[in-house]
């Protein structure tokens, strides 16, 4: 017996040590999401819906097994006829999902015979894709498809076939902005338009510098000229998209144009001095108006607009209307706070990226994922990008466009304005004194860019006739001002003790050392160095590019070479 006795014993605590749970033969059921959230959620919504105390918490409220999976569905049944309006549907949500973890979504059915709220639990979101420090840009084929650089969600791309296809380009100095301004610029020359490029810095998009089919402007009176012939240009192109000229196709046919400014606010600055101090002129500067006019009526006609800026503050760009065609909104660098919202909007949360990181911001993209109503009514949703860095290519990439046509390298109008253009333009938005030949010129007859130029218009707002009497005849230089300093400077050719007097290739034009005009002498520079020989550097002065008789000589010949070869 005692053996007995002793055999249960032992197999007693073998069981106790080795029994079904330990030998994985039966595992305890792990508490349910009823039992663990069900009794307290219950207690809470039971007097918000006004059921007895007696009434059983599964009878009214289901809870799954797991609160903590994707899809997860819970089901609250409502009393018949119960009206709690929109306090009591807030504190139903809170009490449910205050005390779940994850987000939830509520369904509410009320026009069933049963009324009841449902549950689903969201998936986690996806931890977002970290990008790369540096990108490739890729070329499209399409010059209204535009590779921006990487976002979380894969390659950004910028469709300008929009209803609103202007682009903006927002950064602090030395953020990279102008880095940025090339990818359009250099996907609107492998598409065959034409580049004109406003630069009061006189410092921007170097890499484009002389390059077929761009026009760079810095003096503030052919940047003025340059925006009035644009704006001439975008009206002329419209009439082709009548039923008269429709698929009619030739040399005087309308081009792809871009109108790239970089440094906007300064610019606006500068035209506010010229117009005021320089021309003095009364009222508002026209030039404002032809470039809101622009970006409202530029899309049908192909002519758009880049623009470079600090921020896309209402008075850089004049009207809520102008500034709103501006569609993709590109912000590179550190942002603050006020310019992040005056982008944006006062509703749209700020990103969060690094800001050390080259080439690293936002980007605007309309039609990616879901769209955004903010407080003021636009639709905006910025995502972090990494912009590629396509400086290096620049240049190869340009000298690989398409030449541009004989009529833009003269610096002439565009082709497919006729006088009727121009007069229409004129009567419309007062364009034709700014023009070349007009009064506001400066004595410029092409759009030829003058970086040779040491003095802009200084004569004020005198008629065409008058400011041309002092540079009329062969040796007519291109600027009032500048006629004024040649003529000293012919006085000064044959004072003694000048042993190497510099000349720029304007005053050089001028005193009949090339017997060429400004224009023509410039392109036959350009000409001579895409030959690839050797230009003389020269010497700056007072910014501009000097050169002695014998260096331009070295070029253009002399003036008896050119008479024999008359």
């Amino acid at each position: 017996m005692a053996v007995v006795v002793g055999v249960l014993a032992v197999a007693g605590a073998l069981v106790a040590v080795t029994g079904p749970a330990v030998l994985r033969w039966w595992r305890p059921r792990p508490a349910s999401a009823d039992l663990i959230h069900g009794p307290g959620m219950w207690a809470a919504l039971r007097p918000v819906l006004g059921v007895a105390e007696t009434e059983r918490r599964r009878t009214w409220l289901h809870l799954p097994v797991t609160v903590g999976e994707a899809g997860a569905r819970i089901v609250l049944r409502l009393p018949a006829g119960w009206a709690s309006g929109e306090a009591g549907t807030r504190a139903v949500d809170a009490i449910v999902t205050g005390r779940l973890p994850g987000e939830w979504a509520a369904h509410w059915c009320r026009t069933v015979a049963a009324p009841y709220v449902e549950w689903v639990r969201n998936a986690a979101p996806d931890r977002p894709r970290e990008l790369p420090k540096s990108v490739e840009w890729m070329q499209t084929g399409d010059p209204l498809k535009i590779h921006f650089g990487e976002t979380p969600e894969g390659p950004a791309f910028v469709h300008t076939g929009t209803a609103t296809p202007h682009i903006g380009v927002s950064g602090e100095t030395g953020s990279g902005k102008s880095s940025i301004l090339y990818i359009p610029l250099v996907a609107a020359r492998l598409a065959g338009w034409l580049v004109t490029v406003i630069d009061p810095k006189q410092n921007s998009l170097t890499e484009a510098d002389e390059k077929s089919g761009i026009r760079i402007h810095s003096e503030t009176y052919e940047c003025v000229m340059a925006i009035a012939e644009f704006f001439v240009s975008m009206m002329a192109a419209e009439k082709y998209n009548g039923r008269k000229y429709r698929g009619h196709s030739g040399p005087d046919s309308p081009v792809g144009r871009l109108l790239v400014i970089d440094e906007l606010p300064s610019f606006r600055e500068y035209v506010a001095a010229w117009w005021k101090y320089i021309i003095r002129e009364r009222g508002f500067p026209p030039v404002l108006v032809w470039f809101q006019l622009i970006l409202m009526q530029g899309r049908s006609s192909n002519h758009r607009v880049l623009v470079g800026t600090h921020q896309f503050s209402l008075d850089v760009f004049g009207s809520t209307m102008a500034r709103d065609q501006v569609g993709t909104k590109m912000v590179v660098g550190e942002v603050s706070i006020p310019s992040w919202t005056v982008a944006y909007g006062a509703g749209a949360p700020m990103v969060d990226y690094d800001e050390t990181i080259p080439g690293r911001g936002v980007i605007s993209l309309k039609g990616r994922r879901r769209k955004k109503t903010l407080a003021d009514g636009r639709i905006e949703r910025a995502e972090e990008i990494q912009y590629a860095y396509i400086t290096p290519q620049v240049s190869d990439l340009l000298d690989a466009c398409p030449p541009a046509p004989a009529w833009w390298d003269a610096g002439a109008m565009a082709p497919w304005i006729t006088p009727r253009d121009l007069a229409r333009a004129d009567s419309a938005a007062a364009v034709k004194d700014f023009l070349p030949g007009g009064r506001f010129a400066g004595g410029r007859e092409d759009l030829t860019p003058d970086t040779d130029t040491d003095v802009q218009l200084t004569q004020g707002s005198m008629p065409r006739s008058e400011a041309m009497s002092d540079v009329s005849g062969p040796g007519a230089v291109s600027g009032v001002g500048e006629g004024l300093a040649v003529a000293d400077l012919v006085e000064k050719v044959g004072a003694e003790g000048i042993e190497e007097q510099r000349y720029t290739i304007a005053q050089a034009c001028a005193v009949g050392i090339i017997r060429k005009k400004p224009g023509a002498a410039r392109q036959y520079k350009s000409a001579w160095i895409k030959e690839g020989k050797p230009f003389p550097e020269g010497e700056m002065i007072r910014g501009n590019a000097s050169y002695t008789r014998e260096e331009l000589e070295s070029v253009f010949g002399t003036p008896e070479e050119d008479a024999d070869s008359i």
